[in-house]
């Protein structure tokens, strides 16, 4: 295996899956109106979102591990 190389999952997922996502992003911060809170906001629920997904995750892997292993 060779390593500092990314595989094609990690070009399919931050180069194409993640598109819109980026897209969104730069409206928010470049479009007009420009409400320099209202995308501060949407950052947040972003952030907020996927803290509260991986880390549900994150803890269903350790109940998984308690219970079976």
């Amino acid at each position: 295996m060779t390593t500092g190389f990314p595989g094609p999952g990690t070009y399919l997922i931050f180069g194409v899956i993640l598109v819109p996502v980026y897209v969104m992003l730069a409206a928010w911060f470049l479009g007009e109106p420009r409400d320099r809170r209202v995308a501060l906001l949407g950052v947040g629920y972003l952030v907020g979102l996927t803290t509260l997904l991986w880390g549900g995750m994150y803890l269903k892997t350790v109940v998984i591990d308690l219970l079976f292993f």
